[in-house]
């Protein structure tokens, strides 16, 4: 009797291969025009730009292209009276490869950048520049699409052993991708000259929401638009002339996706791939962007795939392959509101109302323990309110503040450990801010915040593709095997399972079970003698 293979087609992204790596990157940051000498240095902080990373993959190698945003406080070289402490930012440029042998071009690819430690320094022979050494840590990998017919059931003889794994994976149904033109026109604010010539524009994108419908994705976010220009300055007026503006682009794209539904998962990439600013007037700017969108839908799927197969009564020919793909452990979702109190500045005025409250998180650490998933982190937020009318000058009655606050937020996840993988999202789901009835100076903000985890483990298996009946020679030889002892007796030794020694012996699992009354088939330890019937056909 044959034995039958019942197949399934699934498509996933397969792993060629990940590593961790590690880069030291040097830099200057030199101060702006307007800002005092260096005394002395307070303290220096960096975090990779990974929205402008530029990833490209080359035969075995990952080229990653990048800057790291540099802040530092210090202390000005200023007379006792004057203000101290000084704030400056800056950018380091970064350009560092990581080997990952069979990589190949137009795979997908996936890079993760924190900054691990910074050292900073200052020579009092040269007063405007820091020097910093960052060390930065790496970890990518690379993944290409393959449809897999895998084996998930095998029919065959009644003593037909079959070994299974059951792994949840992520099933791709689908992607797209799409581009979008984004116009607008934006105005110099209140606060700025006039421009006189736009020396260059620079654009990032920031994905507010997306959604999955039924056959398409839809995306809303914001084109965040820094500009760099040239004012109008009259002549003889000792002011700056290259002056620097921000602008925020909505935007709503759909990318078709077939057999995409609302309750599937969605991975979403959008990227500008160009820009332009153009003066219209000294007070409006034409802006024109190109953004390019990647969508692609996902479905867990929980499949048994078929390691192993053997029959003691036929000698079959089992044909396997390695594939290598990340085994879902799980995936869950949390939220935590975060409280804060907060006190106006005191060279600000105190409230009258509040505008708005902006958040954004910068995530400081992530962590796997048992079973569990911590995110840290800390909240940016950004408040505008209408100052008290007796404080309010005609000039400037709308004021702005920042503040930061740190957060912590967890997912349970049973099954996680330490050495998988995890993906990771926290989301700012709502903000709102009050004023204190009692004191005008205070305020509080209220952010919910949402974490999606899910935490992987790169499989290897060996799994079947196909079983052939064995040539006739080999059946011979399989007839003189029974020639061996009506019972064996193995000592079982390390690294060893029940399957391995039914195998190797050539009877069933029952059959051993049966001979050493084995309650727990998973259990079995170095130097336990098992007896190994021999079976007769």
């Amino acid at each position: 009797m044959g034995v039958r293979l019942e197949k399934e087609l699934v498509k996933v992204d397969q792993v060629v291969g990940e590593d961790e790596a590690q880069t030291v990157v040097e830099g200057l940051i030199v101060l702006p025009y307007g800002k005092p000498d260096i005394e002395r240095v307070l303290s220096v902080e960096a975090e990779v730009n990974t929205e402008n990373l530029d990833i490209n993959v080359i035969d075995d190698k990952v080229v990653i292209e990048g800057t790291i945003d540099v802040e530092a406080l210090y202390v000005g070289k200023v007379p006792a009276e004057s203000q101290p402490v000084h704030f400056v930012e800056g950018t380091v440029d970064f350009s560092f490869f990581v080997k990952i042998p069979g990589a190949r071009k137009n795979m997908d690819v996936k890079v993760k950048a924190r900054v691990e430690h910074v050292q900073f320094s200052h020579n009092d022979s040269r007063p405007r520049e820091i020097d910093v050494r960052i060390i930065v840590e790496f970890f990518v990998k690379v993944t290409k699409r393959v449809q897999l017919e895998i084996v998930v059931d095998a029919k065959g003889p009644s003593d037909l052993q079959v070994l299974k794994e059951s792994i949840r994976v992520d099933h791709v149904v689908g992607e797209g991708r799409a581009q979008k033109i984004v116009k607008s026109e934006v105005d110099v604010p209140p606060k700025k000259p006039d421009i006189l010539e736009i020396l260059k524009a620079e654009g990032k994108v920031r994905t507010t929401e997306t959604k999955a419908l039924d056959d398409k994705v839809v995306i809303e976010g914001v084109l965040e638009v820094n500009i760099l220009y040239v004012a109008d300055v009259p002549e003889g007026v000792p002011q700056q002339p290259v002056h620097f503006m921000e602008a925020e682009i909505p935007f709503t794209e759909f990318v078709e996706v077939p057999d995409c539904r609302q309750d599937m998962s969605k991975m979403v990439k959008v990227r500008v791939e160009h820009i332009r600013a153009r003066k219209k007037d000294e007070r409006n700017i034409a802006v024109e962007a190109v953004l390019d969108i990647k969508a692609k839908v996902l479905e867990p799927k929980t499949i048994e795939v078929v390691e192993d197969l053997f029959s003691p009564s036929q000698k079959l020919n089992v044909k396997k392959t390695k594939i290598k793909v990340d085994k879902v452990i799980g995936e869950a979702e949390n939220q935590v509101i975060v409280k804060e109190a907060f006190k106006v500045p005191l060279e600000k005025p105190p409230i009258e109302q509040i505008f708005k409250t902006e958040a954004k998180t910068k995530v400081t650490e992530t962590r796997i323990i048992e079973d569990k998933v911590v995110v840290e982190g800390v909240l940016k937020l950004e408040t505008l309110y209408v100052a008290e009318a007796p404080y309010c000058s005609p000039q400037q009655p709308v004021h702005f503040v920042k503040n930061e606050t740190p957060f912590t937020i967890f997912v349970e996840i049973p099954g996680a450990r330490e050495d998988m993988t995890l993906d990771y999202e926290v989301e700012v789901e709502h903000v709102s801010s009050k004023v204190d009835p009692n004191d005008a100076r205070r305020y509080e903000v209220r952010v919910v915040l949402k974490l999606v985890a899910k935490v992987t483990r790169m499989v290897q298996l060996d799994v079947v593709v196909d079983v052939e009946e064995a040539a006739e020679k080999e059946k011979k030889e399989e007839k003189a095997d029974k020639d061996k002892p009506y019972m064996t007796i193995y000592i079982v030794q390390k690294g060893d399972t029940l399957w391995k020694i039914a195998k190797r012996y050539n009877v069933t699992l029952e059959a051993i079970i049966k001979a050493n009354n084995i309650t727990n088939p998973d259990l079995i330890y170095p130097g336990q003698r098992l007896l190994i019937p021999r079976q007769m056909y």
